[in-house]
């Protein structure tokens, strides 16, 4: 199988593993969940990035970077349990320690109900091993590091929002500079490692941390709180498509449901208003601070660079202050 990718290019994929399980029904669902959840309901133009994509860039980036054929499984199967609207359903159920993954606690009974398994045993893959996201290294990896699912949302959106002039070239620039070192990414110098820092910073502030795209979130997921409460949709129907949800949503014609749809619209503002205010959501702050390699020692970007500590200390206390939310027609 031949698979274009808009971030990593033309690649062949022929092991029957990946075969099927990208054409398996979980995986296919994911081609209808929209990467930016409530965000792609007011603005269609970045609908065109699918959970679908996310998951297949994963794996393909950890084929680039030479991952074990495990590895690229886990990394294909990695969001397989995402809810609709992908985080927007985080900003409904907010308990535990990880208040952004909810879908992370359905992983296992999504794959267990499903031909996944089957799939695995045939190719001599254990599905537990695959599900356990802390074997894998180059997968998955803390906050602030690199790993192969954070560096492809970043990129890819990077890409897709053309967040700055010659942003194309500027992340095969950085894909070409990345490197394993000790079961785990890091960027071959400290200059790259900067521009990637900078850059995802960036992506964090205008995308995944906006103030629109945070109230945008809260509003629909208050949509879904109130439709949950008066048992017009269940915990099960979360994991539908957006579309099916969505419909499902309007179709209650519920007058709280409906108010909170309207707001769902370009015709609306939000400022950030602590003295006046209509309701406080929290934005995750997504940020790397990543390792480099210089004169065979490793680094971190923060270690060297004052100033960039210093703006990221300030951006994550601003972030986890939260939006105090009003809105306001335009």
């Amino acid at each position: 199988m031949l698979i274009h990718d808009r971030v990593y290019g033309d690649f062949e994929v022929n092991e029957q593993v990946l075969l099927e399980l990208i054409n398996s029904k979980p995986i296919q669902r994911l081609k209808k969940i929209r990467q930016h959840g409530a965000a792609s309901l007011v603005y269609p133009e970045i609908t065109s990035i699918t959970r679908f994509e996310h998951s297949v860039g994963v794996m393909l980036l950890l084929r680039k970077l030479r991952a074990s054929l495990e590895e690229q499984t886990a990394g294909l199967l990695h969001d397989v349990s995402h809810t609709a609207f992908s985080h927007t359903i985080d900003f409904v159920f907010k308990e535990g320690k990880n208040p952004h993954e909810f879908h992370e606690r359905f992983k296992e009974r999504v794959v267990l109900n499903s031909e996944i398994p089957q799939i695995l045993e045939k190719n001599d893959l254990d599905v537990r091993r695959v599900l356990d996201d802390k074997l894998f290294g180059l997968l998955e990896k803390p906050i602030p590091n690199l790993c192969a699912d954070r560096l492809d949302y970043f990129l890819r959106d990077a890409k897709t929002f053309r967040i700055e002039p010659g942003i194309s070239e500027k992340v095969n620039f950085l894909l070409q500079h990345l490197v394993v070192k000790d079961n785990e990414i890091i960027a071959d110098s400290f200059d790259t490692a900067k521009q990637m820092a900078e850059l995802y910073l960036k992506c964090s502030k205008n995308i995944w941390s906006d103030i629109i795209h945070i109230a945008l979130y809260r509003i629909l997921a208050d949509a879904f709180r109130i439709a949950m409460d008066k048992n017009l949709i269940s915990e099960s129907d979360l994991f539908l498509t957006d579309d099916e949800l969505f419909e499902k949503l309007k179709k209650s014609n519920d007058s709280e449901v409906n108010e909170k749809l309207k707001l769902l619209s370009k015709s609306f503002n939000f400022k950030n208003d602590r003295k006046s205010y209509d309701f406080i959501a929290y934005p995750k702050p997504r940020y790397i601070d990543p390792k480099f390699i210089a004169d065979r020692k490793i680094g971190r970007v923060s270690e060297v660079d004052k100033e960039f500590k210093s703006k990221l200390e300030r951006f994550i206390k601003e972030k986890s202050d939260g939006y105090y939310i009003r809105v306001m027609a335009k």
